[in-house]
């Protein structure tokens, strides 16, 4: 079976003081083989202020699941898995948006399955208050990624979803187990505890904030990725 690595990116600023870049969008793509996994990532930044600014890269921090091999990133220049800093910087034009990050991620075990993440922080060179640091989330699942026919009997739906509901059916587990619903910062939101020999529950969403989550399946040391959902 061909491995899935799926990618999910949120951004936020730690900074307390004037910001003028801005998480515009994330893009992401990945290429499988049978041997190797290699995941792509595209952050997009725009320059609020009324000059044009030049910022740096530094890679502030790697996960600590051990999942992700080597990872590099491309800035003003691509650096290699050893260098956490840009040695140049890229100037964005006033209301200009930049489109020269990349960042990838290598994993060698195929049959992982978990979580890790990549820490990014643009910060401009002529005032280090002003930066935006962008965590990057590849989760890893030989499943994850396909289209939802291909994970049959497990299911979700609706998804989309603007019910407050989503129903979740999958195969029976011969004990108890429970449904964990994480979000794209892999923080626990929720648990749904499934009876043995269950094969459907629902998950109550009217409470949790609009965005894509993982269902994660666990019974005892035993994990099962369920797939994904976006709650509009």
């Amino acid at each position: 079976m061909k491995r899935i690595l799926f990618l999910v990116a949120f951004g936020f600023s730690f900074s307390l003081f004037a910001q003028n870049i801005t998480l515009i969008s994330i893009g992401y793509g990945n290429a499988n083989s049978r041997t190797e996994s290699l995941a792509e990532a595209h952050v997009n930044l725009q320059n609020n202020a009324s000059t044009a600014e030049s910022y740096l890269l530094k890679r502030v921090q790697v996960g600590s699941t051990g999942l992700v091999d080597s990872n590099y990133f491309c800035w003003d220049l691509c650096y290699p898995t050893w260098v956490n800093q840009s040695q140049g910087t890229v100037m964005i034009n006033p209301g200009a948006v930049a489109y020269d990050f990349s960042g990838y991620a290598y994993v060698m075990d195929t049959a992982a399955n978990g979580q890790d993440t990549v820490w990014y922080t643009f910060e401009n060179i002529a005032d280090s208050t002003d930066f935006l640091t962008v965590p990057v989330i590849y989760f890893f699942s030989p499943t994850m990624g396909q289209d939802e026919s291909t994970l049959s009997p497990n299911k979700i739906y609706p998804n989309p979803n603007a019910t407050g509901c989503v129903t979740m059916e999958f195969t029976p587990f011969s004990a108890a187990s429970s449904i964990e619903v994480l979000d794209v910062l892999g923080r626990i939101q929720a648990i749904v505890e499934v009876p043995a020999q269950g094969t459907k529950v629902v998950w109550q969403t009217d409470q949790v904030q609009s965005g894509l989550y993982l269902l994660r399946r666990r019974m005892g040391h035993s994990q099962e990725n369920l797939g994904k959902v976006l709650i509009q």
